[in-house]
């Protein structure tokens, strides 16, 4: 790997002044031969049939493998392993390591942990010319260790060709100086930093000078005492002078402690132990480095191409493939283990890292795929001793049982079910989850044995809960982390049901006694805050929080964290349904039976109710929401219905409605017919006057609208009003007015009008009091000028504007578009958004057409209970044929198919379908519920198999319930479990569940 490649400019600049990158381009053929000479002297190497090794400088530059043993060795799987983080194994630090090698054992001693040291004076206030024939210079005191450039801040007043020359002396000009190494600076950068670069010098006095100048050249100064002492003196023609200190840079470094590395072969196995002896205070041990090749762009992870590992896995059941990590620049999640990590080679080889406790991640650039492994525990002390095992094993798919495997008849789509699961549910961060998604990570993971399980009674556990039974939205915070919750009721309202459910789901796949204990409680205080404080006991959840009115831009109230969702939530209300009876069956199993018969009793009626509220006859669908002046909010919001379905809240008839919409329906589309994006200016409208703009629409539209900061203040008032004609004319029309009162910063207002004819508009903000600003730029927009007080305004020329048409016909893409899942929305949604999103063209928010992995997760659910096992199926094979891509849906912008990322850093953000979104793993973790039909009750195990026509045969391998590992197995008309000493097989028909209580499951 090129040194350009692996460092940072700064660190390459480092390095550049210990003569390495000197090296490659100025030495003479002698010096390159002494050079080459030294490095060969340096190197040692250790070899058998499995594992060749070999390095210098207290690092290992080079580690082939061959499984077989034959010493037909593989390209190299790592070009560096070192110590820490940075690279400091060269020549210019580490030249004094020794090694000696004995049989199979090689030892190395003496390896210099250097860390980076800084002298630098910045402060300028006072330019000083370098004349011709003259010189200027600074004396210093260096205390680091060694350092290896020196440099300052020069101007040269606008001069593109002025130049001069650098050097740096020991000494001052007062005691004598001698000549360390020189740099001709040409042409200079007006106002940059240039260096001379030389070998490591130690602690000392020095001189660096600036001489024969050409042009304009000067160094910049501090006239005055400069924060940075660097224990000198400014100096002219050698002359020194008080009162002045020039700009200086030096660069260096310290020791910071001494490692000895031992290395050892044993057959296919590789121990590798350290010991790291911090010099002053005790330290945390630092890990490892291990560089290997890899191709950031692009799709390809096959060795041919130079990425040598598919996937990394631990032995608790952590997974990252490597296609999530191309087209990215780091690991957002670590792969950790208890006794091991593995790298799984695209060659004839994998790789098994054993150790206390290892911890994997890594960072990505374009060429190299630079991981760090960590083991132990992180305490701090004097001397830190390591020792880890490097295994080299013929390549294999398997993974340890820790690891659930799905199972059909069809065996290449099993292979592909499992391995989308473990890429999906396993390769996100299982801790500090939020509640937004609890019982989805418990639908995932709980069935599991892996560490993801237990992350789940943690996060649950751990969660805080208000007096009054809210449950806080976010690990550290009330509400959501936006909007601002000092400003805004940024709560999630969601978040009790998702805790009810995640809890009752954990307790009753592990049987967890000390769970349910601290956590029933709560849960009671969770479920009264619905009934009591939200009015659920009536039938319908309903959020009275002002913030959460469900108007247009209101703050939202669940996990779409955008859209305004509130006061009468569809979403909210689906899933306090789903709780009822999660509640239910807890106070049900500790003997509070007239509980349980209570809340069933509001459950349905909750059935009732929220068909009566949610239901749109004429859309055959479920709305999103009804606000607070009863108004309905329906953008086709194919997750909402589909949850609901999940939850079986539709009737068949209305199921059938849906699922029409879903298969059959067109999207429903606006156009922008006015879009003047104003920006830069940001004036604020002062009370007692008006600000306006006129706009010219080519075509008809039904909407006005325009973005209005408020400087972080809430609570500004104000009336917009549109007119036809404008400010002049002889009798501009008033088409209609509104008003609008606390405001949010940067939110769209808009009126919607009926269908006004082409032709010149002017829309006008009076009436104001509070803060409040207008977007606006001095762009000059075609048939658009911005006013105040009904002149133009001097200035500004154009304001923030909005003028769009009705709603039309889009295409029948709601699946084919994204494929992988329905769009999140099949209605375009300009306005009923927290934040602006009239701008962004629609399918570029996830929220409003894009689309997220999880609801395909719901999606085959609600269809394998309503439409039947072989619909379920078909939708499950389409998800699979599009995971098959070679982007295995994951990874950076953009995705195989073109679709940008969540992540994307753009305001393209169509599609998630890895991180940041934990919940993905619902998608294949469906075919554990869809179609072998398993869920987990507190005292039962209860199976309802629905097996596609294709099938003969479904099942789940390592799925554990109460400690118990089993094998589940299910033909069309018999329950075959295995395991954990027990062996059931039963008969079933279809449709029908069959309940294995604990006492059956426990013989």
């Amino acid at each position: 790997m090129s040194i350009s490649s692996r460092f940072t400019t700064s660190r390459r600049s480092f390095l550049k002044g210990a003569g390495l990158v000197a090296a490659a381009t100025t030495l003479t053929q002698p010096a390159r031969a002494a050079a080459a000479a030294a490095t060969e002297a340096a190197t040692y190497r250790l070899k058998n049939g499995y594992i060749s090794i070999s390095g210098a400088y207290g690092k290992i530059t080079e580690l082939r493998c061959d499984p077989s043993g034959n010493g037909h060795y593989e390209k190299t799987a790592f070009s560096s392993i070192f110590l820490g983080k940075t690279d400091y194994f060269d020549a210019a630090f580490n030249d004094g390591v020794t090694f000696t090698a004995s049989g199979s054992t090689l030892s190395l001693a003496g390896i210099q942990m250097p860390s980076s040291v800084d002298l630098k004076q910045g402060q300028q206030n006072a330019p000083v010319q370098l004349l011709q024939g003259r010189t200027l210079g600074q004396s210093f005191t260096a205390t680091a260790y060694r350092f290896t450039r020196v440099g300052g801040e020069f101007p040269t007043w606008s001069s593109s060709t002025s130049s001069m020359k650098l050097t740096l002396y020991s000494g001052t000009p007062a005691t004598g100086l001698t000549e360390i190494g020189s740099s001709e600076v040409n042409p200079m950068k007006d106002n940059g930093w240039a260096y001379v670069d030389v070998d490591p010098q130690p602690a000392g006095v020095y001189y660096l000078e600036a001489s024969d100048g050409a042009g304009t050249p000067g160094w910049w100064a501090f006239s005055g005492t400069s924060n940075v002492d660097v224990k000198g003196a400014s100096y002219a023609d050698r002359q020194a002078l008080t009162g002045r200190t020039m700009t200086l840079d030096v660069v260096g470094f310290n020791v910071d402690g001494v490692a000895s590395l031992e290395l050892n072969l044993s057959g296919p196995k590789l121990g590798l132990s350290y010991d790291l002896h911090w010099q002053g205070d005790a330290r945390a041990d630092i890990g490892l480095s291990l560089n290997t090749s890899w191709v950031k762009d692009g799709y390809s992870i096959d060795y041919a191409d130079g990425v040598l590992f598919s996937r990394f896995v631990g032995d608790n059941g952590d997974y990252i493939p490597s296609q999530q990590l191309k087209r990215r620049s780091s690991w957002t999640n670590t792969v950790s283990g208890t006794k091991w990590v593995a790298a799984t080679g695209t060659g004839p080889y994998d790789l098994q890292i054993a150790a206390p406790q290892p911890i994997l991640t890594g960072a990505m650039t374009s060429d190299t795929l630079a991981l760090t492994l960590n083991t132990g525990d992180t305490a701090k002390a004097p001397v830190i001793s390591r020792s880890l095992t490097f295994g080299v094993q013929p390549h294999s798919d398997a993974l340890p049982e820790i690891f659930p495997v799905f199972l059909a008849s069809d065996h290449v789509r099993a292979e592909q079910l499992s391995t989308f699961y473990w890429e999906r549910a396993l390769s996100f961060r299982f801790d500090g989850h939020a509640m937004a998604w609890a019982d989805w990570n418990g639908r995932i993971l709980d069935w599991t044995g892996t560490a993801g399980r237990q992350a789940q009674a943690d996060s649950l556990l751990s969660t805080k809960q208000d007096d009054d039974g809210y449950v806080w939205a976010w690990p550290d915070s009330q509400g959501w982390p936006f909007p601002d919750p000092k400003v805004y009721d940024a709560r999630h309202f969601s978040s009790n049901a998702m805790y009810i459910l995640g809890a009752w789901r954990y307790y009753s796949w592990t049987g967890d006694s000390a769970f349910l204990t601290t956590m029933l409680p709560r849960l009671r205080k969770a479920m009264d805050f619905y009934l009591d404080t939200l009015g659920g006991s009536t039938g319908i959840v309903t959020i009275t929080s002002p913030d959460h009115s469900g108007r247009d831009g209101a703050v939202p109230s669940n996990y779409w964290d955008i859209t305004s969702f509130g006061h009468l939530d569809a979403f909210l209300n689906a899933y306090f349904y789903g709780a009822l009876e999660a509640m239910a069956q807890l106070e049900e199993y500790v003997h509070k039976v007239p509980r349980a018969k209570q809340l069933r009793a509001v459950r349905s009626s909750v059935l009732n109710r929220y068909n009566e509220l949610f239901w749109n006859e004429d859309a055959g669908r479920y709305v999103q929401s009804v606000d607070v002046d009863g108004v309905p909010h329906d953008y086709g919001s194919t997750y909402v219905n589909l949850e609901a379905a999940s939850f079986g809240l539709p009737s068949a008839a209305q199921a059938t409605r849906i699922f029409d919409w879903l298969d059959n329906g067109n999207t429903e589309l606006q156009n922008s017919v006015v879009l003047i994006e104003g920006g830069g200016l940001a004036p604020k409208i002062a009370p007692g006057h008006t600000m306006g703009t006129t706009f010219t629409a080519n075509a008809a539209f039904t909407s006005a609208a325009a973005r209005f900061p408020t400087y972080g203040v809430r609570g500004a008032e104000f009336t917009m009003t549109l007119y036809k004609g404008a400010p002049g004319d002889t009798a501009p029309v008033k088409i209609k007015e509104q008003q609008f009162s606390d405001w949010s910063d940067g939110s769209i207002a808009h009126i919607d009008v009926d269908k006004q004819a082409p032709g010149v508009y002017y829309l006008e903000v009076s009436n104001v009091t509070g803060t409040l600003a207008w977007w606006s730029s001095m762009t000059v927009a075609p048939g658009a000028l911005a006013y105040v007080d009904g002149a133009p305004d001097p200035a500004a020329r154009s304001r923030f504007v909005v003028a769009v048409g009705d709603y039309f016909d889009g295409p029948a893409d709601i699946y084919s578009k994204w494929v992988y899942a329905p769009r999140s929305t099949t209605r375009r949604n300009n306005y009923w958004f927290f934040l602006e999103n009239v701008t962004i063209p629609w399918g570029q928010q996830v929220q409003d057409g894009g689309a997220i992995l999880y609801t395909s997760g719901f999606d085959v659910m609600a269809r394998a209970r309503y439409q039947g096992a072989d619909d379920a199926w078909g939708r499950m094979t389409a998800i699979l044929d599009r995971w098959k891509d070679p982007d295995h849906l994951c990874g950076g912008t953009p995705l195989f198919r073109g679709e940008s990322t969540v992540d994307s850093g753009t305001k393209s953000t169509s599609v998630g379908t890895d991180i940041p979104f934990p919940e993905s793993g619902l998608a294949p973790a469906s075919f554990l519920y869809a179609f072998v039909g398993v869920e987990a009750e507190p005292d039962a195990l209860v199976i309802t198999p629905k097996l596609p026509s294709t099938l003969n045969e479904v099942g789940v391998r390592n799925l554990f319930w109460h400690g118990k590992k089993f094998e589940l197995r299910v033909t069309s008309n018999r329950i075959n479990l295995n395991g954990s000493g027990v062996s059931i097989s039963r008969p079933y028909k279809a449709g029908k569940s069959v309940r294995l209580n604990s006492h059956q499951l426990s013989h």
